[in-house]
């Protein structure tokens, strides 16, 4: 009912809610495509990257990236070409998969990640059509939840055609869950191929406001971490330092400006610094998608947001580009094995209140050369999954 009435609204809301209940825009496809789905921003940056190796290797390729998050849809708009489409990922009903097939015409359904749906996967198994995991990840949490409702998940996990998993852990735990043994590679994770250090995006006027200032960056934060966040920033012992707010979730901006005024904390969007040279508030709130990687960059110090709720964590490879120390709650199983890699090397720590952050940043040691050049050859090695994951899905199935 929510999505038929959003249907009567306008623009990016209305499409995605039409094309969720299988509405569907344009022309009947008349070429076979590869489709691929990615939920928001951070699996749409591993589906780009597939598909530009993709591209390397086949003929004239077609895609069809299909997103479930409007800020998804807007990071896959921006970056498709010509011959690829973006749509939104419909409701997991058998019909409406049909539909979505005889529609579109895909010839092969990659899913990335950690994607299961049953009726979708049923419905390709029904027209012979291979569905494949890439960049496939699996926590203990999500096993469990899985093997719950075992009767229901296991035979669709039996019907994926091959997982492209990133760890041996996420090998072991798809097979509990059903993938079949032989129909799996650990090839390691796409997002160490998405990520760069060379953004520097700041205007000048930017740069010279955050130029004097001791920068704490809170990337990709989610509800319940900011008011730790600020109060350990409040207590944190270092002149002119500046709190970095970036939410996860952009419909929050006006939610944390007034959270950040019952601290009795002055706020400046971030779209309006320019326009606001003499301003000197207390802290950033970031109104805008995508640009987390500029404020990495001049970050003095990072806190990964979804890990002092139970969430899992958001990306912890953009600062680790950096050499910016990290620190995060213990919620990391979306990143397990490389927030362990980080701890490591000793440029993450783990804490769990907001005295552990403050006592974190204050005891602070510089990041040395040597350990600057242990990261980059951490990362270097790291790279390639996208496309080998690229090489082995072309031998392996027909594509077009």
């Amino acid at each position: 009912m929510r999505h038929i009435l959003k249907a009567s609204s306008f623009g990016e809301k209305r499409l995605q809610a039409l094309e969720k209940i299988g509405l569907f825009k344009g022309d009947k496809n008349s070429n076979k495509s590869i489709w691929i789905h990615a939920v928001s921003v951070g699996e749409v940056n591993v589906a780009l990257k597939l598909i530009q190796d993709l591209e390397e290797i086949l003929e004239n390729p077609n895609f069809i990236l299909s997103t479930t998050t409007l800020t998804g849809a807007r990071k896959a708009k921006e970056n498709l070409n010509k011959n690829s489409i973006h749509v939104y990922f419909p409701f997991d009903l058998k019909f409406i998969c049909k539909k979505f097939i005889n529609f579109y015409k895909p010839s092969i359904l990659l899913l990335v990640e950690t994607e299961i749906w049953p009726n979708l996967i049923n419905v390709f198994n029904e027209f012979n059509l291979p569905v494949v995991l890439v960049n496939g990840r699996l926590s203990n949490k999500s096993l469990k939840k899985y093997q719950r409702l075992n009767f229901f998940f296991r035979s669709s996990f039996n019907k994926i055609n091959h997982a492209f998993v990133q760890s041996k852990n996420d090998f072991e735990r798809f097979f509990e869950a059903g993938v079949k043994e032989d129909a799996m590679s650990v090839t390691g994770s796409i997002k160490f191929d998405t990520n760069s250090a060379s953004p520097k995006n700041f205007n000048e006027h930017e740069v010279n406001y955050y130029k004097e200032k001791y920068v704490f960056v809170c990337g990709s934060t989610h509800p319940g971490e900011e008011e730790i966040l600020i109060e350990s920033f409040i207590d944190l012992k270092k002149e002119n330092k500046h709190l970095v707010l970036a939410p996860r979730h952009p419909e929050r901006f006006n939610e944390i400006e007034e959270l950040l005024k019952e601290k009795k904390l002055t706020s400046i969007f971030y779209t309006e610094i320019s326009s606001n040279q003499n301003d000197k508030s207390d802290v950033t709130i970031v109104d805008v998608i995508g640009r987390l990687l500029d404020f990495y960059e001049i970050a003095d110090y990072v806190f990964i947001g979804g890990t002092l709720v139970d969430h899992g964590g958001q990306n912890f490879l953009e600062p680790a580009y950096f050499h910016k120390p990290i620190i995060s709650g213990r919620s990391t199983y979306n990143f397990e094995e490389i927030s362990k890699k980080l701890e490591d090397l000793d440029l993450l720590r783990f804490v769990s209140n907001k005295d552990e952050i403050t006592y974190a940043i204050e005891n602070m040691e510089a990041i040395s050369d040597p350990l600057k050049q242990e990261i980059d050859l951490w990362l270097d090695e790291s790279r390639g999954a996208s496309k080998l994951i690229s090489q082995k899905i072309s031998e392996k199935f027909k594509l077009i």
